[in-house]
């Protein structure tokens, strides 16, 4: 079982990065095929695809 951990923006931005290369597909292009149903649902997938859904939702937001 998954333990819960604390992650930096970066370095959640980091474990994308190993994932596209590991994969050789941008997150946005793996996002897009894996909602599509292209992609299959095993466990790496999934984490992918969670992990991107956490960087969209803790994206900074800069203030002038």
């Amino acid at each position: 079982m998954l333990q819960p951990q604390r992650v930096t923006f970066d370095e959640l931005t980091e474990r994308l990065r190993a994932y596209e290369k590991k994969y050789g597909y941008s997150t946005f292009e793996f996002y897009r095929r894996y909602r599509d149903g292209k992609m299959g649902d095993d466990d790496d997938l999934m984490m992918w695809a969670g992990l991107y859904h956490l960087y969209l939702t803790s994206l900074p937001v800069l203030y002038d």
